[in-house]
C-alpha cells in the first residue's frame, strides 16, 4: 500500500514537472518570436533599453508626459558617434530654427542655413523609422525591422519656449546588436502606401484592433522621407491648423500643445521598407497626416 501511494506521488510530481517544463519552453519560444521593446516618454526623457536586438521588434511607447512626443531613429555611419550627431546635426537644426524664429531669415533662407551647417556625413545616415506623434496619456505601437548598428533615438517636438525636446534631453544612443529576433511581421487587415504624392489606404479600418502595414514606396528628392501620424478628428479639429502645426519651420509648428489628439504612426524609413502600425480604435472620425511632405492628410471614418 505504501509503495502504491509512493508511486502515485511520484507520478503526480513527474506530471507537474513535465507541465512546468512545457510551459517554460513555450514561454521561451514566445519570447524569441515576439520581441516587445517598451519605451516610456516623459517631459523630457526616454526610458528604453540602450541595447536591443536586430530584426523585427514591436515598439510600444507610452507617453506619460503632458506634451506630444514621438521617436525617430537614425542609423549612424560606422565612423560617427552619438556625440558627433548631437554636436553637429542637432546643433545645425537648432541654429536654423533660432535664425528663423528671430526673423533673421525667411523659410528659404532657413533651409539654406540648415544645408550649410549640416555635416557632409549626414547624407549617409539612414532614417529607420519610429513611432509617430502621441498625445499625453496615449500609447503607440509600431513594429519595425532594424539592422545592427548604432542609432540615435530622438523627439524634436518643441516646448513652449521653442526648444526642441531633443535639446531638453529626449535624445538617446541605441545599439542594435547582431543578435536577431526570430519574430516575423504581423498579419494585417489594412495597407497604407506612401508615395511623394499620396497616402493611399487599402482595406477597411474597423472598430477595435487594426494592424496596418505602412509601405514606404518613395522618398522625396530633398528633406526627410514620407511618414504618417494618426489623429482623432472631432468637431473641434481644424485640418488647416493640423497641417500648419506639422511644419517645424512654422512659428508654433510642432510646439506643444498640438491641435488634435495624436495616436501614433510610422516615421520615415528607406524605400522598400514596411512598418506595422497597431491601433485599437473606437467608432468615429480619424485622419492620417504627414509631417513630410507637408500639408498632406487622408481622413477616414471607423464605424
Amino acid at each position: 500500500m505504501k509503495i502504491l501511494k509512493f508511486m502515485i506521488v511520484i507520478t503526480i510530481l513527474m506530471t507537474v514537472f513535465a507541465s512546468c517544463k512545457s510551459e517554460k519552453k513555450e514561454k521561451l519560444t514566445k519570447e524569441l518570436t515576439e520581441n516587445i521593446i517598451i519605451v516610456i516618454a516623459r517631459d523630457f526623457t526616454f526610458t528604453v533599453d540602450s541595447v536591443i536586438p536586430s530584426g523585427w521588434s514591436t515598439f510600444r511607447m507610452k507617453n506619460t508626459g503632458i506634451m506630444e512626443h514621438f521617436f525617430f531613429l537614425t542609423k549612424l555611419p560606422d565612423t560617427i558617434t552619438f556625440d558627433d550627431y548631437v554636436n553637429e546635426v542637432s546643433a545645425a537644426f537648432g541654429k536654423t530654427w533660432n535664425a528663423y524664429k528671430d526673423g533673421e531669415v525667411d523659410k528659404a533662407g532657413a533651409y539654406g542655413i540648415l544645408g550649410a551647417n549640416l555635416p557632409a556625413w549626414y547624407a549617409n545616415p539612414k532614417l529607420m523609422g519610429g513611432i509617430g506623434m502621441i498625445s499625453g496619456g496615449e500609447t503607440g505601437i509600431t513594429t519595425m525591422k532594424l539592422p545592427p548598428g548604432n542609432y540615435v533615438m530622438e523627439c524634436y517636438v518643441k516646448a513652449s519656449n521653442g526648444q526642441f525636446h531633443s535639446e531638453l534631453g529626449m535624445i538617446n544612443p541605441i545599439r542594435v546588436s547582431n543578435v536577431a529576433t526570430q519574430m516575423t511581421p504581423p498579419e494585417t487587415n489594412v495597407e497604407v502606401i506612401l508615395t511623394n504624392e499620396s497616402i493611399e489606404v487599402k482595406g477597411n479600418i474597423v472598430a477595435g484592433e487594426n494592424v496596418i502595414a505602412v509601405h514606404f514606396n518613395e522618398h522625396p528628392e530633398v528633406g526627410l522621407g514620407n511618414d504618417i501620424h494618426l489623429i482623432k478628428v472631432d468637431e473641434n479639429t481644424n485640418m488647416d491648423d493640423v497641417t500648419f502645426w506639422m511644419d517645424w519651420l512654422n512659428i508654433g509648428g510642432l510646439t506643444s500643445p498640438g491641435p488634435a489628439v495624436f495616436l501614433g504612426g510610422a516615421n520615415e524609413m528607406p524605400v522598400g521598407y514596411t512598418a506595422y502600425l497597431n491601433c485599437n480604435l473606437e467608432p468615429g472620425d480619424y485622419a492620417f497626416v504627414a509631417e513630410t511632405p507637408i500639408g498632406r492628410f487622408e481622413k477616414f471614418t471607423v464605424k
